[in-house]
């Protein structure tokens, strides 16, 4: 019954990283350490944030890769955060190391409720009168850059998140990018950041890759195959319709996962 839920897992992260440029970590950890006994103790998010962040890499690549072939990502305007998120990710892949960080389960299951709420309550969060792609940065993108994008980064790094839901809003909402060029754009540099934060991960508890090989190519194979074909329809419906099915998604997989966990036990 666990490999069904691996299946499960990897097909909603995939399709939260094609929608919106979700980490996998908010959709897959929740999953496995509720559902999956193997996931269980001390350890078991933390194997889980492993096994999310290992997927998360082909996934995000395949989704830039859709993105990019329709013209939908801003490097001219995200090149300074990118730069800034990368740098104090590995800094906070070392913190890690040096503390052995463990992720809390819990964390993430009240996490993906919020997200999907959000998404429920506005669909589409791209301004009005999106700025021109390719436009010059100007001080308040350099400020932001700098004040989003070195939490951001050291949060990827120390806790495992790939920060995809958090770049997203920074370059929709404050770099004013429409919302599919805000996505493109975040799953670039969530490509790196993943790659960064799960090589800490496996390096703090080299065991996941003994123990877990097998659950690790399931989930990268399922996760990089949704994330690829769930892209692809989100650059063929408008955004509200986008926010929408992410919302529905995360907001009621996110109230189970809280109900399994806290109440039926």
């Amino acid at each position: 019954m666990e490999w069904f839920w691996y299946i499960i897992a990897s097909l909603g992260a995939g399709v939260g990283t094609g929608l919106v440029g979700l980490s996998a970590a908010t959709v897959m950890v929740p999953i496995l350490i509720v559902l999956c006994p193997s996931f269980a103790g001390e350890t078991g998010a933390y194997q889980a944030t492993a096994v999310a962040l290992a997927s998360d890499i082909l996934g995000s690549a395949v989704t830039t890769y859709t993105y990019a072939k329709h013209k939908n990502i801003d490097l001219k305007r995200g090149w300074l955060i990118m730069t800034v998120i990368l740098i104090m990710s590995a800094i906070g892949s070392y913190a890690a190391f040096l503390t052995g960080n463990v992720v809390l389960g819990g964390f993430t299951l009240i996490l993906t409720v919020c997200i999907g709420i959000r998404f429920l309550v506005k669909p589409d969060s791209s301004k009005r009168n999106p700025v021109e792609k390719g436009a010059k940065l100007g001080i308040k993108e350099v400020i932001l850059s700098l004040a989003c994008g070195i939490p951001i980064g050291f949060g990827t790094g120390f806790v495992g998140s790939g920060g995809g839901m958090t770049m997203l809003i920074v370059l929709s909402a404050f770099f004013g990018m429409e919302l599919k060029t805000a996505v493109g754009t975040s799953t670039f540099i969530m490509t790196f950041t993943a790659l960064i934060a799960s090589v800490s991960h496996m390096m703090i508890h080299p065991a996941i890759v003994f123990e877990k090989w097998d659950v690790m190519l399931l989930c990268i194979s399922v996760a990089t195959t949704s994330s690829l074909i769930s892209a692809r329809f989100a650059n063929r419906v408008n955004n509200r319709t986008v926010g929408l099915v992410t919302g529905v998604v995360l907001t009621v997989l996110g109230m189970a996962m809280i109900i399994l966990n806290y109440w039926i036990k």
